[in-house]
């Protein structure tokens, strides 16, 4: 699977590369600083298409200079400032394969990052790939570069994307729970508090834990959850309902 997305990212990157290659004319006698300097001032006006070209010139008529190098990098940001986060994420991809000993790596470690967090949409429901492949990214940069300036903003964006995983497992767990489908919401809000533990959905998912496991049933469990529930939110708004059903778990009554 890493192969293909290999492959896949490899044929998207060139494919961009090849076709606004061949819209571009030559520009006169400019050398690939000269180029790259063009490009660069494009870049800094939000010229994308000219920074693209310019950064491109020099990647294709002078692939062995200095500049090359920068130039597919510079490639990779134009895209991302164009918000063109599928193509900026497969441009950082094939750069972090060519160049792993960049003195950037780091910073190209963190834009693929943050490429897959703006793909994360905004509605829980929808398919959420993105943010597991944001959380996974930024995660590399954090364990493998753990003294790159980059840090700590990582970190920020990976609990953001964290908490869009936590709604969504929450949506999923509060469906099930509302068509009384209580072992399936069980799961969910047991996979809520152990992996998104302290980003706000720990006393509304112990309580209905309590409740998932009363009707499967799963007294001790009920019993745990609710118990838990109490002691680490002593002034729960579920207070009052896990006390009541922790009264039918003592009599063994059914609601």
């Amino acid at each position: 699977m890493q192969i293909f997305r290999l492959v896949t990212a490899t044929v998207l990157f060139f494919s961009i590369l090849f076709f606004s290659g061949c819209a571009s004319a030559p520009t006169g006698g400019n050398d690939a600083a000269g180029l790259f300097a063009q490009g660069e001032k494009a870049l800094e006006e939000e010229n994308y298409l000219t920074a693209l070209e310019k950064f491109r010139a020099v990647k294709h008529r002078y692939p062995y200079s200095s500049r090359a190098v920068e130039a597919e990098l510079r490639i990779a940001d134009t895209l991302f400032a164009q918000e063109a986060f599928v193509e900026s994420e497969a441009a950082y991809e094939i750069f972090r394969e060519m160049h792993p000993a960049h003195p950037k790596i780091d910073y190209v470690q963190y834009r693929i990052g943050l490429s897959f967090f703006y793909q994360i949409p905004d509605n829980s429901a929808r398919d959420l790939t993105a943010a597991y492949r944001a959380v996974d990214e930024l995660d590399v940069l954090v364990s493998k570069y753990p003294k790159s300036g980059f840090v700590e903003e990582a970190k920020l964006r990976m609990t953001e994307a964290r908490k869009r995983l936590a709604e969504h497992e929450e949506y999923v767990a509060n469906f099930y729970f509302a068509r009384q489908h209580y072992l399936s919401s069980s799961y969910r809000y047991a996979s809520l508090l152990k992996n998104y533990l302290g980003l706000g959905y720990d006393e509304k998912a112990l309580y209905r834990l309590g409740v998932c496991y009363y009707h499967t049933r799963m007294f001790s469990n009920s019993r745990e959850a609710l118990q838990r529930l109490l002691r680490e939110f002593p002034e729960s708004g579920y207070k009052g309902e896990a006390v009541a059903l922790m009264k039918r778990l003592d009599n063994k009554e059914t609601p």
